[in-house]
């Protein structure tokens, strides 16, 4: 029984650990560059779900089309709300309180407009058909995901270590008072780096959105899992991403499995994996050498 049981965790956990990856690279990334936790960035994954549902389903625009425009709302908002968070709540608290609030008047407009809709779970640009992989059934979605999950990794790997903007970006990150006495226009780079974490999750609900139900709660699961990987990797320790985002889908997968009837335990471990590493590895795991 206990070989029966492995299987499932050892592919889920790989699976969802490329989704959560994804999630939490533009948190992540965000946190690290411009030190404010924005909690309005789940609202983005929802918002883009739900204008792919307004726009195909509704409007009868093409999917691919609709899964682009909705993505770009999604990248637009999210510059709109840093912009407004960061002129009128410029200090990390009240920028926290002002974005939450961000959060929750997107899922009450969202429930006022589409309150008869709870529950549909819109079409995918992937076949939802699920195959079988060592014996157990995954959505292709998640197949497809670990390939734009490893891509886009590297290419923000790439434009971070490798561009010269990128060193603007780290510039900025380190010390943004010195980076802008050297003529780096600080402002610009938070607000490429808002554009690039927004696309991220917008593309992460592209991807996975299909295979769950619209609900106007639903930003709350990609927030806490972005979070709670951002605290286990180290918070703004961008390349510890990868294997905290692991360790949390292993972790969640096991216990879902394993006790399969008790649907909120995976949420209580990904709380009580945070509170674990806040406690005994305050720097996360990126802090365990020398805190790199």
């Amino acid at each position: 029984m206990a070989a029966s049981l492995l299987a499932p965790i050892v592919v889920l956990g790989t699976l969802y650990g490329f989704y959560y990856l994804l999630l939490a690279l533009g948190f992540t990334l965000l946190l690290g560059i411009s030190r404010v936790l924005n909690v309005a960035y789940g609202a983005l994954y929802m918002a883009t779900a739900y204008f792919v549902f307004y726009l195909n389903i509704q409007e009868g625009v093409n999917l691919v089309i609709a899964n682009i425009i909705a993505a770009g709302v999604a990248v637009a908002a999210g510059l709109i709300i840093f912009l407004v968070c960061s002129k009128f709540a410029p200090d990390p608290m009240r920028f926290l309180i002002v974005s939450f609030l961000f959060a929750l008047l997107f899922q009450y407009l969202f429930s006022y407009y589409f309150g008869g809709q709870l529950g549909t779970v819109i079409p995918g640009i992937i076949s939802k058909k699920e195959i079988l992989l060592f014996d157990v059934s995954v959505p292709p979605a998640l197949l497809v995901l670990v390939g734009v999950s490893l891509g886009l990794l590297f290419l923000l790997w790439a434009w971070i270590d490798w561009t010269d903007y990128g060193r603007t970006v780290r510039a900025t990150a380190e010390d943004p008072e010195t980076a802008g006495l050297f003529g780096i226009r600080v402002r610009s780079v938070y607000l490429t780096v808002v554009a690039v974490s927004s696309a991220l999750v917008a593309i992460a609900a592209v991807l996975v959105v299909p295979t769950q139900e619209l609900s106007p709660s639903m930003w709350v699961e990609p927030f806490v899992i972005a979070f709670v990987v951002s605290v286990v990797g180290g918070l703004e320790k961008f390349k510890w991403t990868v294997p905290a985002a692991f360790l949390l889908s292993f972790c969640q997968e096991a216990v879902t499995i394993l006790y399969p009837t008790s649907s909120g335990l995976p949420d209580i471990v990904a709380f009580a994996v945070a509170i674990a590493f806040i406690i005994l590895l305050p720097k996360g795991m990126g802090g365990i050498r020398h805190g790199s």
